[in-house]
């Protein structure tokens, strides 16, 4: 979907997380530069850097772009993912994602594998530095694998590398030797990386925002105080230049890059507007902030689309495109009452998921009937819609031969939901579902609101019964979306305690195939048995909605119509500020 109408789908924007940098040890050089220096300087004297601006370009001094996001307790999203995400573009990972979701390159020119799939090769981009401009090496990237992998780091997002030779067994403190792990670099500009077994997805790992490197020598000068003004140092084309407590942080130039993705804007500023709790949500701080024209960019929650669309002159800067990200109900299948593939099934059809996307939704998002959302790779469309259809006379038969007629001793459900206000698609989920349990299966459902670390440490540790839970992926693979959270891991390492041998068995061999053909088959195979057993019920897939004014230009139309803002992919490189309706002044945080 392209420019949103009044009829159109709507959605709301999860936003992609943040990076991480290594290094290297000898003394940095200093800076002779800062990003004033560069607001005006022809882009022919910072090769490498910038790309000459179109002809319906803004000015040099123009070239600033501001977004709304919350305020991260640090940029070091390899140790803390969920709270230190919205800032993709100030590290650069391997490999990125294109407009298309297509690998391309970061750090890497360019990747081969090996015949049996098992060692991956990664030959870096020559003369690349750091913003202290020491060189960006192999080396930097080995270190910072293994920083991620080290077990007392806390690292949530490490089974996310378990498919790396001995990743799991150093992680998961089985084997203490960090050498064991099968990432090595051969010399400054060459990274090998051994898998357990054939990996066909691996490059797509090296392109999700926790596989940027850090510099070491800042990480242990410093600490977790790194990432602090004056202290980060990375390797994209912007760093970090200011970050002002309680109101922004701001991103100019690196002086020193020479890599493979250059840029148009000159500034960037993200301007803090909520908690880390509410990331990427948007909402109506976030619509007056656009209206004031105060940020080029805002997120939009459905809740806030009628008036929009309704608005002469917001509806025409409103955009949607695919979010990839799928809410669904989970439940803890290994004790009663939900070890009962019975209950399970009668939950799932008590529940009238594209009513409540109609009325409750206003038609914005889209019904989920599967874990894959529509334009994924590996999504079959209507195939599987009849397994889990809204029936509830089948929801009361299934309820009483579980031993539950008219819902009878069934024991109050306590549904916890990670810290969602009033009025988030969630909240709204949560009371709908809450509702359609208790008329359609005299089922008494409780909700509670918990505050956010609660919530994911209960998540890896199996603690909730039943809960509504969101999933963004992380790569544009099938495996991302039913490999990552739905393989069975043991309590700690895995979202969901549900296992089902017929589909371990066929992701573990979908993820060891190179023919792609062949793979997706195994894993279409393998949601049709997560859908069957009703590991999940899975409520509707979202659409992200943004305002962006008219001067934001430079954002490509993918395959599918959509025009697509993620910060972590190269589009981000493609924005440029317009001539076009520009105010003579625009105002920037101070």
């Amino acid at each position: 979907m392209r420019h949103v109408m009044l009829t159109g789908f709507g959605g709301m924007l999860i936003i992609g997380l943040i990076l991480i940098g290594c290094g290297r040890s000898e003394d940095p050089a200093p800076s002779s530069s800062t990003s004033a220096d560069f607001m005006s300087t022809p882009a022919d004297q910072l090769p490498g850097i910038v790309k000459p601006l179109p002809a319906d370009a803004a000015p040099t001094e123009q070239q600033i772009f501001r977004y709304l996001q919350y305020e991260p307790n640090s940029l070091d999203v390899s140790m803390t993912i969920y709270e230190s995400g919205g800032s993709p573009f100030v590290f650069e990972r391997l490999a990125l994602l294109n407009h298309e979701n297509e690998l391309v390159p970061g750090a890497a020119d360019r990747w081969d594998v090996s015949e049996d799939g098992m060692t991956w090769t990664f030959y870096l981009h020559p003369g690349a530095r750091w913003s202290d401009d020491r060189p960006v090496t192999a080396y930097d990237f080995e270190y910072s694998f293994k920083r991620m992998l080290e077990p007392n780091s806390g690292n949530v997002y490490a089974f996310f590398y378990y498919d790396i030779k001995g990743a799991k067994a150093y992680n998961q403190r089985q084997n203490p030797d960090p050498e064991s792990v099968g990432i090595k670099a051969i010399n400054d500009l060459t990274l090998t990386i051994e898998t357990e077994k054939p990996c066909a997805y691996l490059p797509h790992i090296m392109q999700f925002p926790t596989s940027s490197p850090v510099p070491r020598w800042q990480v242990e000068k410093y600490g977790k105080r790194w990432t602090e003004a004056g202290n980060c140092v990375s390797n994209a084309v912007y760093q970090l230049d200011e970050w002002k407590t309680g109101k922004y942080m701001s991103f100019s130039l690196n002086p020193y890059y020479n890599g493979n993705n250059p840029t148009f804007l000159r500034k960037v500023y993200r301007i803090f507007n909520a908690s880390v709790s509410n990331a990427g949500s948007g909402g109506a701080l976030d619509v007056i902030a656009y209206d004031n024209d105060e940020v080029d960019l805002a997120n939009v929650r459905p809740i806030e689309l009628v008036r929009i669309t309704q608005d002469p002159k917001l509806k025409d800067q409103l955009w949607s495109f695919d979010a990839f990200t799928t809410f669904y109900i989970f439940f803890r299948t290994r004790q009663p009452p939900f070890d009962d593939i019975r209950i399970r099934k009668a939950f799932a059809h008590a529940i009238d998921k594209a009513s409540f996307v109609k009325i409750n939704l206003q038609d914005m998002m889209l019904p989920a009937y599967t874990m894959l959302p529509r334009n994924f790779p590996g999504y079959t469309g209507e195939k599987y819609k009849g397994i889990q259809a809204f029936d509830p006379d089948k929801a009361r038969r299934y309820l009483a031969e579980a031993g539950f007629p008219n819902g009878r001793g069934f024991p109050t459900i306590e549904m916890w939901l990670d810290n969602a206000s009033p009025g988030t698609p969630i909240s709204q989920a949560a009371q709908a579902v809450q509702e359609m349990l208790r008329e359609n299966l005299n089922v008494k459902v409780e909700l509670r609101n918990v505050e956010r670390t609660t919530y994911r440490n209960s998540l890896n540790n199996w603690v909730m019964p039943i809960s509504i839970i969101a999933f963004n992926y992380d790569f544009p693979d099938p495996h991302s979306m039913l490999g990552i959270i739905w393989r069975s891991q043991p309590r700690g390492y895995s979202r969901h305690d549900w296992n089902n041998p017929r589909f371990n068995a066929l992701i573990d061999r979908a993820a060891g195939e190179m023919n792609q053909d062949a793979r997706t088959k195994m894993y279409d195979e393998a949601e049709g048995v997560l859908v069957s057993d009703f590991g999940g019920v899975f409520l509707w897939h979202v659409l992200s909605y943004q305002l962006r004014k008219p001067w934001v230009k430079g954002l490509l139309e993918n395959q599918y119509g959509n025009t697509p803002h993620y910060p972590n992919h190269t589009s981000f490189m493609e924005i440029y500020i317009g001539k076009d309706g520009l105010p003579d002044n625009r105002p920037v945080p101070n």
